[in-house]
């Protein structure tokens, strides 16, 4: 799989996996370590650093694992893949933690109002057309291959891809 398609996938299903997994433990790490004190000058002094920091956490914002679980809830039946989503929403919630911890925030992208605010009226109707996808996924892998029920579907399919991805603001 190509990294393009790998990451619309992942932002799709608003997970965004690629973006923040491995932050979080690297985080905690640091902080629990000798250097913690360091990391935190660093990420308080260094604009490149918070930036990058800031970067992870506005990516942890625009994702949702409760989206997230509705797509393996209707989609997934595999008991090892459903264990596996059900760790990567543990460690996303991890790094959330880590993030806070580290930015000092109370709340993810507290500083980006606009943000913030931009997501507040986006989430609504994103959240629609999440569960409209996962829906239409479902009942397409029930059609028949050339079937008219099928061709709607796709259609309907493509038009909640393309809400998603303008609706996310980013890849995806």
């Amino acid at each position: 799989l190509r990294a393009i398609p790998w990451i619309f996938a992942w932002t799709q299903t608003r997970s965004n996996l690629p973006t923040w997994l491995g932050a979080g433990e690297a985080i905690n790490e640091i902080l629990a370590s000798e250097d913690g004190t360091t990391l935190r000058e660093m990420y308080k002094e260094w604009g490149t650093f918070r930036t990058t920091i800031n970067l992870v956490e506005m990516i942890l914002s625009k994702s949702d694992s409760g989206i997230a679980r509705h797509y393996e809830n209707l989609l997934v039946s595999d008991p090892e893949a459903l264990a596996l989503g059900s760790k990567i929403r543990e460690i996303h919630d991890e790094t959330e933690r880590a993030i806070l911890d580290l930015s000092g925030h109370d709340r993810l992208s507290e500083d980006d109002r606009l943000l913030l605010r931009l997501m507040e009226v986006r989430n609504p109707y994103v959240d629609c057309l999440n569960v409209l996808q996962a829906e239409t996924l479902k009942r397409l892998r029930r059609e028949e291959e050339g079937s008219d029920e099928g061709e709607v579907l796709k259609d309907a399919l493509l038009t909640t891809i393309t809400g998603v991805a303008n609706g996310m603001g980013n890849t995806g």
